[in-house]
């Protein structure tokens, strides 16, 4: 520190010693007006020091707030725990009231049926439910839920059957393309593990005007899929040398299927 700087402040501290220890009426006024400037500074570190005594002089409280911290800790784990069992058990209660409703409405007979699992191999092929024969099942019977449709039984057993997919190139369905007239008829692709399978409606007039987003629809022709059952929406319409194709994303999120309706062949009506 430089010497003059030294000097100054040795004389501050005289100046302050002197005002605070004279006893004259200025003196009293400026030593009013310093008190009330270190009033706040003096106030908030005597509070500091109290507190850090507290802590130190009652080490047990320490101990006492890490505990109530880690009882807090867990009452919020639960709590979050039951919100999502409780927003589970909303989102099966809505799931369940839309099937209701849609059995309710639309003219069919149905059996409905969960999903028991799906093979790795051919995901967006086949799924497995849990009903079969004996729930008076047969082979080529419509799968559907409240969104669409799913595909067709294959395979059944007396208390399973296989569900071949709309996805599966070997699941075909008449369809026509919502305020458009002519045919075609939709299926799959067969496509990797990963990648979900486009839907293809072929065999349509190659000069339609077909605008992304029209609704695709079955027919009820070739007697297996009841007409007006919901397949998709247009993605892309091509027009090929001999006829035109669409591309069609299905109504359907096969990689959350959980529970299906299967409907009863001899039952069938057009809706």
């Amino acid at each position: 520190m430089k010497k003059s700087n030294i000097i100054a402040l040795l004389l501050f501290v005289v100046v302050l010693v002197v005002v605070l220890t004279l006893d004259t009426v200025q003196t009293r006024s400026i030593q009013t007006g310093l008190m009330n400037v270190l009033s706040p500074f003096i106030r908030v570190g005597a509070n500091a020091e109290h507190e850090v005594k507290n802590v130190i002089s009652n080490p047990s409280d320490v101990a006492a707030m890490q505990k109530d911290y880690e009882h807090l800790q867990q009452k919020v784990a639960q709590l979050s725990i039951t919100e999502q069992k409780y927003l589970q058990v909303v989102d099966e209660n809505n799931k369940f009231r839309a099937m209701l409703e849609y059995r309710q409405q639309v003219p069919l007979k149905l059996t409905a049926a969960r999903v028991l699992r799906r093979s790795v191999s051919n995901w967006w092929n086949t799924i497995i439910i849990d009903k079969g024969s004996l729930d008076n099942l047969g082979t080529d019977s419509p799968v559907i839920t409240e969104k669409g449709l799913v595909g067709k039984t294959g395979k059944v057993a007396a208390h399973t059957a296989e569900v071949i997919l709309l996805t599966d190139e070997e699941c075909r369905v008449a369809a026509r393309i919502e305020g458009i007239q002519g045919k075609g008829i939709l299926s799959g692709e067969r496509g990797g593990f990963k990648t979900r399978p486009d839907l293809r409606l072929r065999f349509l007039d190659r000069t339609l005007q077909v605008e992304p987003g029209a609704n695709v629809y079955s027919t009820g022709d070739g007697g297996v899929f009841p007409a007006g059952l919901l397949l998709g929406k247009v993605k892309i319409f091509e027009s090929r040398d001999i006829s035109g194709e669409a591309v069609v994303e299905s109504a359907v999120d096969f990689s959350l299927l959980d529970d299906v309706f299967v409907v009863h062949v001899d039952m069938e009506n057009s809706p």
